[in-house]
């Protein structure tokens, strides 16, 4: 009896648990409005643009915190995420690195429209799951010219 009691007790926390997981996958939507939080703003000292294309955008960043890698989002004027993803952040002995960005699918990087180039320690993973906020602490403002 008391091995039939401990059975049907597993077998309950593992529904429960399984529900509350779909739960949380059934709302859980990347594309929800993310906000993202000012952090420090940079200036072109510690960034600036070196090259872009529709297809790709070249960063020359100072380094800050001695953080292996470092997530790197691209917001548009509308508040749209254009690109993001972990890059390594001392990769090169220099007192700076290089990050190549490739828009997402379905969206292009466009001369003359202005950008935020958000760049935090955060797992987004997890932060999606438990709140639409993300605090960037480094922020940086630009706008794409031809040179």
């Amino acid at each position: 009896m008391k091995k039939f009691l401990l059975f049907i007790l597993i077998i309950s926390l593992f529904f429960g648990i399984s529900s509350c997981a779909s739960y949380m996958d059934k709302y859980y939507d990347k594309s929800d409005n993310v906000r993202f939080y000012h952090g420090a703003k940079l200036f072109d000292i510690f960034i600036s643009v070196e090259n872009f294309s529709a297809e790709e955008i070249e960063f020359k960043i100072r380094r800050g915190p001695q953080v292996q890698y470092l997530y790197h989002t691209i917001i548009d004027e509308n508040e749209e995420r254009i690109s993001e993803g972990w890059y390594p952040a001392y990769k090169t002995k220099t007192d700076y690195y290089i990050v190549r960005m490739k828009p997402d699918k379905g969206n292009t990087f466009q001369s003359g429209k202005k950008y935020r180039l958000c760049i935090t320690t955060e797992n987004p993973e997890l932060t999606y799951y438990f709140t639409n906020k993300v605090k960037c602490f480094a922020d940086y403002k630009f706008e794409l010219t031809e040179k």
